[in-house]
């Protein structure tokens, strides 16, 4: 292939002897980030790979899993526009490009007018979104207006959540019951239209009520405690009701950065938005044999037939990339995709056939080779075996705020976020519960950029040492008599969850990218707490940060 010592016989050949031995070769995996500022772009690494992220959600126009998009977006030279492109594995690509032609205008207008009302944006903009994604979102509620092999006969969403949220074993409110209420309203009214085609405008309507609702509820409610201790038939609800409510309320968080980012007056990047398809066509014989060429590969291979053109950072598909696509984005080392689901796909290929600019064609066919012999290894090494993964996760984008362009100083203080205090409810309060379970809005940082370590150096062990990351919670509930609380932490330790009941307040912790480490837990005035080689960090409980800023070894909280 371009020459090199590898075939695209061989290169199938390699695939396939591994595809009989590993339909998953790998867990899946979160990719390891690059930190590093570059003053040629308005956008910081983060910035760009979470524009992207809600970019590719909203992408998705049916619920049909053989067609993925990926999406990228390239900076113009004057830093004063972007270019969306955008492909697919298969399928046309008309109607998602005018969909997006439609959100950038919009955006164009908002950076363009950014003294207009907030929430009016996000009305317009999300508004469109759900005319471009009007059939994916009948689908995820289950609609009977949209039946696939994925929904028939299963029960509706919004019915699963009211039934859930009154059912006996779930300790409930009065707001959080009139809200299912309230989305089961709306749905019922969905459901009563004899003719979709004929009612757009209400459809459109009831689908923005329903997403806003949706939204709204899980902003306010953490579902997957409320329902965590249930007696839901079947138990699987108790996880499948939560991440689907947090996919239908996501098309309102993608408005909302999108149209946050388009207003930043610091980010100008949204000025002007254009929108280009690609697609690669595939010989007649790779065709008919099923053969793809995966989205994110079309698109890197974009700019492998562009190299004038400015390059992205991220490139971003609806679903995690799959093992080949992950080892190959690997090898050539330029382009960061955010996760894969370890999950091998035999019928994958990369497009040798293209006029590839010549002083590339040789650099690829080393790559190759590269590939197929990172393929005999894994083939005579051996590997676990994985279920099958799930290949579809949602990525919650932060907040946008106003300091996050290439001119900061440091990356991370420009990403990141902190958790403020929640008011404090009375002893006992059901209400006072939930609102403590809740997500709170993440406010700017108030940790010097100096104190934030880096995150790489943990991922990368991780990565080498091929940790299992744990995926259970370990839940712990704590009374002024039990502190200081103690324990030691690895990257193996199960995510934990503290209760505290003086103050009531939950802590929510993930340990995968820490060192070995001790967390303690102590009044602010309590100087008996064991410390570890006298090397700690202290961190006032207002001003607990998110993983991505630090690893914890201390944390001190207060009365």
């Amino acid at each position: 292939m371009w020459g090199g010592a590898t075939t695209r016989s061989q290169l199938r050949e390699s695939i396939n002897s591994l595809y009989t031995r590993y339909k998953v070769p790998e867990a899946p995996t979160e990719n390891p980030v690059n930190l590093e500022t570059d003053p040629t772009r308005r956008l910081i690494f983060f910035r760009e790979k979470e524009i992207v992220n809600s970019l590719a959600f909203v992408s998705v126009t049916s619920d049909d899993s053989r067609k993925v998009m990926a999406v990228c977006i390239e900076e113009h030279i004057n830093r004063k526009g972007i270019t969306i492109r955008i492909a697919s594995n298969t399928g046309d690509l008309k109607a998602v490009t005018a969909g997006f032609k439609r959100i950038g205008g919009i955006l164009e207008q908002v950076a363009r007018r950014p003294k207009t009302k907030k929430t009016d944006n996000i009305e317009i903009l999300l508004r469109e979104v759900i005319i471009l994604d009007i059939d994916r979102i009948l689908s995820r509620l289950r609609s009977r207006h949209v039946s696939t092999s994925k929904t028939a006969g299963k029960p509706a969403l919004i019915t699963q959540l009211h039934d859930a949220i009154n059912h006996k074993s779930v300790k409930s409110t009065a707001s959080l019951t009139t809200r299912s209420q309230n989305l089961q309203d709306l749905f019922t009214e969905l459901e009563a239209i004899s003719d979709i085609k004929a009612s757009t405008a209400l459809i459109h309507r009831l689908l923005y009520d329903i997403v806003t609702q949706a939204h709204a509820l899980t902003s306010t409610t953490n579902l997957d405690v409320l329902l965590r201790d249930s007696k839901l038939e079947p138990p699987s609800l108790k996880s499948h009701i939560p991440i689907a409510l947090r996919k239908l309320s996501h098309y309102y968080s993608a408005a909302r950065f999108l149209v946050s980012a388009a207003r930043d007056k610091e980010c100008h990047v949204f000025r002007t938005v254009l929108v280009e398809p690609f697609h690669i066509d595939m010989p007649p014989s790779l065709y008919e044999a099923d053969i793809k060429v995966h989205a994110e590969i079309q698109l890197l291979f974009f700019y492998e037939l562009h190299p004038h053109l400015p390059r992205p950072r991220i490139i971003c598909s609806s679903k995690s990339a799959c093992y080949l696509c992950n080892l190959f984005f690997s090898l050539h080392g330029v382009f960061h995709i955010r996760r894969s689901h370890g999950r091998l796909y035999e019928k994958w290929t990369l497009p040798d056939w293209l006029p590839i600019p010549e002083p590339r064609r040789a650099e690829l066919g080393v790559l190759v080779t590269q590939l197929d012999g990172a393929l005999k290894a894994k083939i005579q090494k051996g590997c676990d075996k994985h279920d099958y993964p799930t290949e579809s996760v949602l990525s919650i984008a932060r907040q946008w705020t106003p300091s996050t362009s290439s001119k900061t100083s440091s990356s991370l203080a420009s990403i990141s976020t902190i958790r403020p205090q929640p008011t404090l409810h009375k002893e006992g309060s059901q209400d006072g519960v939930l609102s403590q379970l809740s997500s709170m809005p993440p406010t700017p940082p108030r940790t010097p950029p100096s104190r934030i370590p880096s995150i790489s150096g943990a991922q990368n062990r991780a990565r080498e040492h091929r940790i299992e990351l744990p995926t259970t919670t370990h839940p712990v509930t704590i009374t002024p008599a039990q502190l200081p609380y103690s324990q030691l932490i690895t990257p193996t330790t199960p995510p934990l969850l503290l209760h505290l009941n003086n103050p009531r307040l939950t802590l929510d912790f993930d340990f995968r990218l820490a060192s070995p480490c001790r967390l303690v837990l102590t009044h602010v005035d309590d100087i008996t707490a064991p410390v570890v080689d006298e090397e700690y960090r202290t961190v006032d409980i207002e001003e607990i940060p998110t993983e991505a800023e630090m690893q914890v070894s201390r944390l001190r909280g207060k009365e």
